[in-house]
């Protein structure tokens, strides 16, 4: 017998990676997921994605270090805008220790170097000075994070991060129990698809199995089985997927009213099976092989056979009822209740173990959901209507499709591009006053055939509404097949509404032709009964020509 199987240590627990991301993601997003941050008299909010993690390598055997892009978007109360920034975080796999038990989580506290908090990318550079030392802080101040399920009890655990390892190109974190060796240089893979594999070496394995045969009287040899059949040698072994019980031993059978004693020896091929119901093991046979020895054997053989095969069947499961998921002394097993789904996640042992020649392998399945991310509120506007409403609660902004959705981080962000508030929900920043924009574009025959026309109308003004210095957003269409015009002319029609009544500069191109004017577009106004007063701007130009203006009439 031997620790080979573990590597030298009672026991060694492979992590599936994506099952360490998984809890982590749980409870990062559980207790970091929306954060409010007070600084120097404003507030710095933040909304995390769902977390990655991935192991690293370590320079240093003995530090097992990970690493965790985090993406979140960023807002400060004195700002309209927000901001996505992406932060990689590095930090150290260590041990926690709970009442309940032990497991490994990753501590941000200890890193303090240059490259162990980074800010890989914002798309606005008015958070850069505020958003990476408070995600620091956050991490550090909520740290550590869990990665994996609650062992119960044991001696204190070591880690390994391991790379180039089949099967896991993004690596395999181990834990390792109850031992003062090294870590190992390598690990084998024995995980397959399952979340957490613990292996058991045959050390402790086979005198598990021999207090099962205690148990069941067959620990002192011979022993009988029943009053027919008697068990004088009994040896278990373990094998690549299967348990070999051999033995020999004596059948006494009567034979017209004369007892015969016959000599047999037997294998047994088992495969054990774990009830999830009440953590015990038992086995299912899976083949059974005799051989009778002796006078008559020949023909006890067909007499005896079945019977004696019955009797195995009935009496193994009895031999190793002790492989029992309690009978591994000394040994961390995962924490399947309440304390675990609080402090890690619940781990409850699969329904077949794996059997190696030099131990077993017991699967876990890990019980990780993971919290739906925290979303920012949004008004919602509509591209068409110009409107925003309030992030929710709004009727009319319930029913914007997904196409004509336009999130704005906050009220002004929306006064400022351009947008009215809805009557309804937001009737205090509610204008009746827009504009409205259409550019005739006449395309004669010839002259740059088959070319598309595209009118930009851009903002020229300097607006406020209720304090914002209004910025809408260029509007751009494109004609690539014109229509018959008035006069008989190919005529490319576009057409902008609910724009701002202000300067907007107006361009029209077509290949290496173009024109533009500025103009003063008109007010219309939308009444309390639904009714319209005021004319829409009308533009209009000639491909080839340089003017572009406002049309007669």
């Amino acid at each position: 017998m031997s620790l080979d199987l573990s590597h030298g240590f009672l026991a060694e627990v492979q992590f599936d990676t994506r099952t360490v991301q998984r809890i982590f993601a749980r409870h990062f997003l559980r207790r970091a997921g929306e954060v409010h941050v007070s600084l120097d008299g404003r507030e710095l909010s933040m909304w995390f994605d769902r977390p990655d993690l991935a192991l690293t390598r370590r320079p240093d055997p003995t530090a097992n270090r990970v690493e965790a892009p985090l993406r979140l978007i960023a807002r400060l109360s004195d700002r309209s805008d927000e901001a996505r920034v992406f932060v990689s975080a590095r930090g150290t796999v260590e041990t926690r220790a709970v009442p309940a038990g032990r497991c490994p989580v990753v501590d941000f506290k200890k890193s303090e170097k240059d490259d162990d908090f980074a800010q890989t990318f914002t798309d606005n550079p008015a958070y850069d000075d505020v958003v990476l030392p408070a995600v620091k802080g956050l991490l550090q101040q909520r740290s550590p994070f869990p990665l994996g399920p609650l062992a119960k009890g044991g001696g204190p655990p070591v880690y390994g991060t391991y790379f180039d390892v089949p099967n896991h190109s993004d690596g395999l974190l181990v834990m390792f129990l109850g031992g003062a060796n090294a870590l190992p240089p390598t690990v084998t893979d024995q995980l397959f698809s399952e979340d957490v594999m613990l292996l058991l070496p045959d050390a402790l394995v086979v005198p598990a199995i021999d207090q099962g045969k205690q148990q069941a009287g067959l620990g002192t040899l011979p022993a009988q089985l029943n009053p027919r059949v008697k068990v004088k040698t009994l040896t278990t072994s373990l094998a690549n997927g299967h348990i070999l019980i051999e033995g020999s031993g004596t059948s006494t059978d009567q034979f017209i009213g004369i007892p015969i004693d016959t000599d047999f020896t037997f294998k047994v091929f088992v495969q054990p099976l774990i009830d999830t119901a009440t953590d015990t093991v038992t086995i299912n046979v899976l083949s059974t092989q005799q051989s009778i020895h002796g006078a008559g054997s020949d023909f006890l053989d067909a007499i005896t056979g079945g019977l004696l095969t019955r009797a195995l069947e009935r009496s193994l499961p009895n031999m190793i009822g002790g492989l029992t998921l309690g009978s591994f002394s000394g040994l961390d097993f995962f924490d399947g209740g309440s304390a675990a789904e609080e402090k890690s996640a619940p781990a409850t042992p699969g329904s077949l173990p794996r059997v190696f020649a030099n131990g077993m392998g017991i699967a876990f399945d890990v019980h990780a959901s993971v919290p739906d991310e925290a979303q920012p509120p949004y008004m919602r506007g509509h591209t068409e209507s110009k409107q925003f409403h309030v992030p929710k609660g709004c009727q009319f902004g319930d029913l914007i499709r997904t196409r004509n959705l336009r999130k704005f981080p906050s009220t002004t962000a929306a006064i400022a591009a351009g947008y009215d508030g809805c009557a309804v929900c937001e009737p205090q920043f509610d204008v009746p006053e827009f504009a409205d924009l259409s550019v005739d574009v006449a395309h004669p025959t010839g002259v740059k055939p088959d070319v598309p026309v595209t009118v930009r109308a851009t903002y020229a003004d300097d607006l406020v509404r209720f304090d914002v210095t209004l910025a809408p957003e260029a509007q751009e269409s494109i004609s690539r097949t014109p229509v018959d015009g008035d006069d008989g002319v190919p005529t490319h029609h576009v057409a902008f509404s609910r724009l701002v009544p202000a300067k907007w500069t107006v361009s029209a191109t077509a290949g290496d032709w173009s024109a533009e004017t500025t103009v003063l577009l008109a007010t219309r106004v939308l009444a309390h009964d639904g009714t319209v007063s005021g004319e829409a701007t009308q533009l209009k130009a000639t491909v080839g020509e340089p003017d572009l203006a406002e049309a007669d009439g």
